[in-house]
């Protein structure tokens, strides 16, 4: 008993109490004395087994869950734009694999109307600009700032090695929208000048705008991340800074607050965060 009272950092007639209100539960002495000592009854040799098999159970609700990523077969559902998929996966698809071959990556379609919603979908992170502070329980956070810049089709009879305002004002213009949002940051800075562009193709996706801009003399304005991507990947198109000062931005990782202490959610925020650390420590980002 004195040993007991050790082990559970009790007094021993603490251990004696608890001890006879078990014997009137299950109506038996459980322990009865011996000339070594105590000595368990059948009904306690009986109880032994089950109690240790319920005790590892609730021992597990007050660890902390673990993720083993090469092991899991967890589908994880990151949703973001399609130029985001150009722009995240690429940063994040090797890693993924290699930590987690068997897990799933499931990419779905993002807009910023979607943040309200987050808390009745299974999408696990979004990737996205944040034109406003996301409603309460949703978190986010910075991965990396960008700029507005404009792409043109090389040969744009209109520019002459430099985008002016004339000409940028002068030209048409295809503008992606992404929700039902429709007046961009480029058209309030814009705005403040006096001045409004033409807006004459509105587009959903950001890739075939990008397309529709090299077979004709649209200008196209959009993130420099994007902008890059796509002039490294073609010699038809070609990237402008703009005639005029836009506010940087920011992309963001945003999730709903009931995944904030999942161990396999945590990793997966890490796997996207440290890839855009990554990115920005390289000498050239």
């Amino acid at each position: 008993m004195t040993k007991a009272a050790t082990r559970l950092k009790v007094s021993q007639p603490a251990v004696s109490r608890s001890l006879s209100r078990l014997r009137e539960v299950f109506d038996d002495p459980l322990f009865t004395r011996t000339s070594h000592g105590l000595s368990a009854t059948v009904k306690t040799q009986t109880l032994a087994p089950l109690l240790k098999e319920m005790l590892k159970g609730l021992e597990s609700l007050i660890q902390p869950s673990e993720f083993v990523p090469h092991t899991s077969q967890r589908r994880f559902v990151l949703s973001t734009t399609d130029f985001g998929t150009l722009t995240v996966l690429p940063k994040i698809l090797d890693q993924f694999r290699q930590q987690a071959p068997d897990a799933i990556l499931d990419v779905k379609s993002w807009n910023e109307d979607m943040v309200m919603d987050l808390d009745q979908t299974n999408i696990d992170l979004a990737v996205s600009v944040l034109s406003k502070e996301p409603p309460a329980g949703i978190r986010a956070m910075r991965l990396q700032s960008d700029k507005m810049v404009c792409l043109a089709r090389k040969g744009h009879p209109a520019i002459q090695g430099e985008l002016t305002l004339d000409n940028y004002l002068e030209a048409n213009h295809v503008q992606v929208v992404l929700g039902r949002r429709e007046y961009f940051a480029v058209d309030r800075e814009l705005d403040k000048m006096g001045y409004k562009r033409n807006v004459a193709v509105h587009l959903p996706n950001f890739v075939p705008a990008a397309r529709m801009v090299m077979s004709s003399d649209l200008l196209l304005t959009v993130p420099r991340l994007f902008a890059e991507d796509m002039v490294e990947g073609t010699s038809e198109m070609a990237l402008y800074e703009l005639p005029f000062a836009t506010r940087e931005f920011d992309y963001s990782m945003i999730w709903h607050e009931r995944f904030q202490h999942d161990a396999a959610h945590i990793w997966f925020r890490g796997l996207l965060r440290q890839a855009f650390i990554d990115v920005s420590s390289e000498p050239d980002a």
